[in-house]
């Protein structure tokens, strides 16, 4: 039996959807409907939609807010799947009373993302429910992009290295530090990722956006899916002093908090170096942080031995998405 919570994550959350898909019989010609996106072909190209919801306290952040990180959670979506977004529908769940101003204040950062990616908001829908049924505003974003190749989160072969785009954990910990008053200079890593993907696009073999449960269930969805080991090496992850400062006030795993803005690429050991230049002109952060081995699992590589990278569970995945 699965008990359905607001924590609900990793095994927990897997065996919810996969009874739901037992149940959701009609698959139709899509295909990928385990990654970030599905897709089916049409003519020479792929077409890939996806769709996410999201709920996050405080609404404002720093460096963002709910609108921004919806979109960008949508369009990030499509890019990690190799998909050029090219249209999205926005859904408003508001409570009755929310603040005018800041209802336009979200929708403008839903139209500064949208612009700076050159993508438009097509359709959506709107509804209004009454004072204490919903936590101020949720959004859900649907997208489509197009692709002439998929990337898929299950490529990795033994002997490819592991890149992430910059350092881990910002978006989490800049949402905890608001949420808990905390006096700190962090700002979430939440943008499009579209650039660095299309830039590093002829090197990509596996790909996947480090978002809820953090470097930890991005690494070990990438590993399950390609039957393969990944060995990350802890003083190679780029972590900053104030984001692992304040996991270690409130008890959270630096490695299973959300980045919004980063991505973990997969590809041959060849090609590390090249894809880490190209990406250090989006962050200075980025780098190799681990390599792929024969065998299952992930294991982080400390000073003073190996430990399993587990998948995050239930109430330890930290709702800031």
């Amino acid at each position: 039996m699965v008990t359905i919570s607001d924590g609900a994550g990793g095994s927990e959350m897997g065996a919810l959807i996969d009874k739901m898909r037992r149940i959701l019989t009609v698959k139709g010609d899509f295909s990928g409907v385990s990654d970030d996106g599905a897709y089916v072909i049409i003519g020479d190209k792929y077409v890939v939609f996806t769709t996410d919801s999201f709920t996050v306290e405080p609404v404002f952040f720093p460096g963002g807010d709910i609108g921004k990180l919806a979109v960008c959670g949508t369009i990030n979506d499509l890019c990690v799947m190799g998909a050029r977004p090219i249209g999205l529908s926005l859904a408003l769940v508001i409570e009755e009373g929310f603040s005018d101003d800041k209802l336009w204040k979200i929708l403008e950062s839903v139209n500064n993302v949208c612009e700076a990616v050159g993508v438009p908001v097509v359709t959506g829908d709107t509804k209004v429910l009454s004072k204490g049924e919903v936590p101020g505003i949720l959004i859900n974003v649907s997208g489509v992009g197009i692709a002439d190749k998929v990337i898929a989160n299950s490529g990795l072969e033994a002997g490819d290295k592991i890149v992430v785009s910059g350092s881990v954990g910002d978006h989490g910990a800049a949402i905890l530090s608001s949420r808990f008053g905390y006096e700190s200079s962090l700002v979430s890593d939440c943008a499009p990722v579209f650039e660095a993907v299309d830039a590093c696009r002829g090197y990509i073999k596996a790909c996947k956006d480090p978002t809820r449960g953090g470097l930890s269930a991005c690494l070990n969805e990438m590993a399950l899916k390609s039957k393969a080991r990944i060995v990350v090496e802890d003083d190679k992850v780029p972590v900053k002093r104030e984001v692992r400062a304040i996991c270690d006030i409130l008890g959270v795993d630096v490695f299973e908090i959300a980045c919004e803005g980063r991505i973990v690429f997969g590809v041959s050991a060849g090609d590390a170096d090249e894809v880490v230049g190209i990406l250090r002109d989006f962050d200075c952060d980025a780098c190799v942080i681990g390599e792929v081995v024969r065998g299952e699992k992930v294991v982080l590589r400390t000073a003073v031995g190996e430990k399993l990278m587990n998948v995050p569970r239930g109430e330890n995945v930290v709702r800031i998405c």
